[in-house]
């Protein structure tokens, strides 16, 4: 039996609610929140899914202080704390301490161009001036910039760094990774490329950072309890009706297409609406008609969708 560590399990990288007005919709936080914890997922709010760079800091703290009184004893609530002034993220990080979230994570600053040796001295400058445990948090496709694992291998040794987030695509890098990391009880490997996330469990992964956790957070439980469990058939029928859940609004999709495809899929099922924060178009016409008759094809209501009987 693999050992658990304490950061593990399925994080889910948690859209943002809006109302019409651009604030933060604080009945749909507490409704999405408990759909996750219901479903066996942890909270990840202000990343990328949540359109953290988007959202005014005003707004970023009423999302995290609704997410904590909802989910507090009953998750682990992970925290995006990233930007492009070390100082605004050391307040962010600061002021989400105080509310009590539990673990916070950051990617690169994405304006400069940056070269190993910045990232390296950048994290260990973040790690060692918040009072939280850090989650290392690699994104290529925003940030326009790889963490090279050996660099991630160095901030491992860092006390007050405890895991690193993959959303960088290639299985070479990923086995390395797992590999790397599996038997380290004091850093976790949490893997953001959904489409892997059975093979990843499979090499020893701790847990998984998937988007479609949104809308389907109990599927991607049944793949990481089940592999857990030896289950494998099972976790194998999660991760192909998961895939063709995620193909319904991402297949062919940009970011900034994808995402509002997502929020309008989760306002179909009354987990929030469709708003999502400019540059973001929220979805509408046709756009609307084609994402619903591909995610009927997948199932008729939330239940059905994260069940894989």
């Amino acid at each position: 039996m693999k050992n658990i560590k304490k950061y593990s399990g399925v994080v889910v990288p948690m859209v943002t609610p809006l109302r019409d007005d651009s604030s933060i919709d604080l009945d749909a936080v507490s409704v999405l929140v408990n759909h996750l914890i219901d479903g066996g997922c942890h909270p990840f709010v202000l990343g990328t899914t949540g359109e953290s760079s988007s959202v005014s800091f005003e707004s970023k703290v009423a999302l995290v202080k609704k997410t904590v009184k909802t989910a507090k004893g009953k998750a682990t609530i992970y925290a995006g704390i990233s930007g492009n002034c070390f100082q605004e993220s050391l307040d962010q990080a600061k002021v989400f301490t105080d509310l009590g979230v539990d673990v916070l994570v950051a990617h690169v600053p994405y304006y400069y161009p940056l070269t190993q040796n910045h990232i390296l001295n950048y994290f260990n400058q973040l790690a060692s001036a918040v009072s939280l445990p850090l989650i290392v948090y690699n994104m290529p496709m925003t940030t326009n910039m790889s963490i090279d694992l050996d660099i991630v291998e160095e901030l491992s040794k860092h006390p007050n760094i405890f895991g690193y987030k993959e959303s960088e695509r290639g299985e070479e890098r990923m086995e390395k990774a797992i590999s790397l990391w599996k038997d380290r009880e004091d850093f976790s490997y949490l893997l953001g490329w959904a489409a892997k996330s059975y093979e990843a469990m499979l090499l020893g992964a701790d847990g998984l950072v998937p988007s479609t956790g949104n809308l389907t957070p109990q599927l991607y439980s049944t793949i990481y309890k089940k592999v857990l469990a030896g289950d494998n058939q099972a976790a194998q029928k999660a991760q192909q009706k998961s895939d063709a859940i995620s193909k319904v609004y991402q297949e062919n999709q940009i970011l900034c297409n994808s995402i509002p495809i997502l929020k309008f899929l989760l306002s179909n099922y009354n987990l929030c609406s469709k708003n999502v924060a400019m540059p973001m178009i929220a979805v509408s016409g046709t756009d609307e008609n084609i994402a619903l008759e591909k995610i009927n094809n997948c199932g008729n209501d939330l239940k059905s969708l994260n069940s894989i009987e």
